[in-house]
């Protein structure tokens, strides 16, 4: 991703005098690509989701295991996903009732599957250019990076 804003979504370069609004922020390349992914495998469940929710859990977790993932893997996400709900939503025992859930609670599971299963890596390229550093700060509050790292010029 280019960090300093300076091309757009396809690698062009931007012309940009001094201009901030010339810029492209890194922040919407990253969020099309997450945005993506999500939508791709929300909408694989969503499609079929009468009939995963008359069935419940367990065929909920068969159709993550689909993406390659070991059913105590998935386990594993819905416990944390339920914990998580149960905290700021208060309501309990939410994959028992799949029959009331609506599209934020799939989206929110979707999203908590895929960071687990395909953590996403950056490399904020154009970094030492001076537009860069606002951007870089963007980004490392509004992502969940957990452990990132910050490269050092040699």
């Amino acid at each position: 991703v280019d960090a300093s804003g300076s091309s757009d979504a396809e690698g062009n370069k931007l012309c940009n005098d001094g201009n901030p609004d010339d810029l492209n922020n890194p922040i919407h390349d990253l969020e099309w690509v997450r945005n993506e992914l999500v939508e791709w495998v929300y909408f694989n469940l969503s499609s079929k989701w009468d009939s995963i929710s008359r069935r419940g859990k367990q065929k909920l977790i068969e159709m993550f295991s689909g993406y390659k993932q070991s059913q105590s893997f998935t386990h594993d996400v819905f416990v944390s996903v339920e914990k998580y709900v149960k905290e700021v939503e208060g309501r309990d025992d939410i994959f028992d009732q799949l029959e009331m859930w609506d599209e934020g609670d799939l989206h929110r599971l979707v999203s908590a599957f895929l960071g687990a299963r395909f953590p996403m890596a950056l490399a904020l390229n154009k970094a030492d250019i001076s537009s860069s550093a606002k951007y870089i700060s963007d980004i490392k509050s509004k992502l969940p990076i957990h452990g990132h790292h910050t490269g050092v010029s040699l």
